[in-house]
Parts: C-alpha cells; structure tokens; sequence
C-alpha cells in the first residue's frame, strides 16, 4: 500500500523501530560506492544538495550502490542488513526514495531475523515482505503481516540504486528478564511501546518526541505547538506500554528557555476506547496544575493524587498555554499481560 492514510496510521500509531534514537543501525551492506547506508535511518527524509559533488559523483544522502552492470555479484539484488533500536512486532515499513529520482530501485524486500549476539552467514532470514514495485522520489509505504518479534531485518533492493531513509514500524518487545523483581518502568517511553496518539497543535515538533529514551538534544528534539491566541491550552495523549499504576512523573523543559509552558497538568484514563478526545473520557488527575520553569527537569512524586494501586492505558499532558517540552517520563509498575515481552 502507498498511501498518505498508511503513512499517518503508520507514524501515528506505531514506534519506528530503526529510530537511530533508540539505536537503530545499519550495519552492513552489499555496496555503498555513492552513499553509505548509515544515512537510512537518520532523522528526516533526506536533504538534496543541488550542484554538490564529491569524488563518486553527485552527494546523496541516503544509500546508494553502484550500477549492477560491470561488477561481479552472486544475487541479482542488493541489501542491507539493520539492527532494530528495539526488538519487536513489525507493521509496516516505509521505503523512502526522497530526491533519488532517476536511480531508485525498481523493487524492494525484506527478510527478517531474531538473533542473540550478531549477525552471522547462518543467520536465518524470514521473509516478511515479497519483492513489491517502488516509485521514486516518493515514500513507499508497505503493510507488513507478522507476528513473530524480530532484531534484525534485511532489506534488498532490485536491483541497485538507492534511497533516502528506510523505517519499520511496528511495537517494541520488552525483555522481562531485564527487570529485577519490583522494578518500576517508564511507562511512557518509546523504548518499551510508550506512543503519541493525539495532540492539539505539532506546529513545531511531534509529540513522540517527548518518549525517547535520550535526553533531548536541542528545541527540534521535544514537542512544541505554536503560540496560541485564544483562550484555549494544547495537549498531548499518550498510550503506555501497557497497564501500569503511575508512582513517579517527569517533565522536562531542556533547552525551552523562552518558549517553555507556564504550567501543567496531568491526567490518565484506563480505557479501551479509540476515540480519546471525547467529552465523555473519565480522565483522572494526576498531577494539579503546576508551574514549570525554562530548561530543567521537573520530578513529582508525592505531588501523585491518584492510589498506588490504580491502573491505567493513558495519559494526557496538558499544558497552558502553549509552548516546547522535552520529555515526559511515566514511572510505574506495570501489569506484565499487557506488554508485548520477548
């Protein structure tokens, strides 16, 4: 499927799993003599640099092989072996072929594995999606049907040529054994299947931004609205790994120092419902309204009015009136039926 329906469903709904944030790697490849393959999965779609040429010929940003013809190759297509960031569940991938305009490959595939420790030549390879045509200069976007959670994935290209960017989405598979006995997760983060749903405003930045892991390395790296001039205030929703009690919150303002929020609130809901911005949600205060403050990070615990024992799917931060936050972090101790584990 190639479609602007898939690619918002697609990014909306699912964690991209070769996010280099959450230390997705290229690792290896059949040929990269124009652009190395390390480009796939940097943030972006990919620049074009008009004019800009470097000793292998015009600069591309993205991974780009050589022609077929005039070298010798065992398979009639070239690839890419990719560490996921997080093992997990793929949906669905997204080939990018942005600005590669007259040296797209024709089709693509991708294999998939589950490996402990590295990558060897008796690595076993699924296929997880059958060569499928592309289109260049444009997102390819294609549905993936597997259940399985997988580390790796192979991706071949038919066959040479290059593209930009390559994203898998899909949920991330936590490894329980990682946990000690009573150890509290962040419910939020995108490293363990935390994701953004809904915002009211992303003028400036995505609010999946707020569930990395890392620590927001500038403005762009968080989730900022733009300035409102109504009476209203933005928010965001956000989905946890999976049920889970909230004991801890952080909210942090790095590097917002002229743009940050005034004040907060947030709230949670334990529910099933698709439709989260309806009147109607029974949404529970967690934490009262409260002033934040430029560029820091800001830690609530006993400011929690909710029981210890209580059970949630979602939160919503809302902040007034507007602005940028770097991240929300979501410390709690989750029911472990409901998270996707290895």
């Amino acid at each position: 499927m190639n479609n602007n329906e898939t690619d918002n469903r697609l990014s909306s709904q699912y964690i991209d799993l070769l996010d280099e944030r959450l230390g997705g790697k290229a690792l290896s490849c059949s040929d990269q003599w124009f652009a190395p393959c390390s480009n796939l999965v940097k943030a972006g779609r990919g620049v074009f640099k008009e004019g800009h040429f470097v000793d292998t010929g015009q600069w591309m940003d993205g991974w780009e092989s050589r022609r077929s013809y005039g070298r010798k190759r065992d398979l009639d297509y070239d690839w890419c072996v990719l560490r996921l960031g997080v093992p997990g569940r793929v949906v669905g991938v997204d080939v990018d072929t942005n600005h590669f305009r007259g040296n797209a490959p024709e089709a693509i595939s991708v294999q998939a594995a589950s490996v402990q420790g590295v990558v060897t030549e008796d690595t076993e390879w699924t296929e997880i999606l059958s060569k499928s045509s592309t289109e260049a200069h444009s997102q390819n976007l294609f549905d993936v049907n597997s259940k399985r959670n997988w580390t790796h994935l192979r991706l071949c290209i038919y066959p040479d040529g290059g593209m930009a960017r390559f994203r898998a989405y899909g949920i991330p598979a936590v490894d329980k054994g990682q946990f000690f006995l009573g150890e509290p997760m962040d419910l939020a983060s995108a490293r363990f299947g935390g994701r953004g749903l809904l915002c009211s405003d992303m003028f400036y930045s995505a609010p999946s931004n707020l569930l990395m892991p890392t620590f927001g390395k500038n403005m762009g790296d968080g989730w900022e609205t733009r300035r409102r001039r109504d009476q209203a205030n933005d928010w965001a929703i956000v989905k946890l790994a999976g049920v889970g009690s909230i004991r801890k919150v952080v909210i942090d303002t790095a590097h917002f120092k002229g743009n940050f929020p005034d004040r907060f609130t947030l709230e949670a809901v334990n529910t099933d419902r698709k439709d989260l911005n309806a009147q109607d949600i029974p949404w529970q205060t967690v934490v009262s309204e409260t002033p934040l403050y430029a560029d820091q990070e800001h830690v609530f615990v006993s400011e929690i009015n909710v029981p210890e024992d209580a059970q949630f799917t979602h939160v919503r931060l809302n902040i007034f009136p507007d602005g940028g936050v770097s991240r929300l972090r979501i410390f709690g101790y989750p029911d472990w039926e409901t998270v996707n584990v290895l």
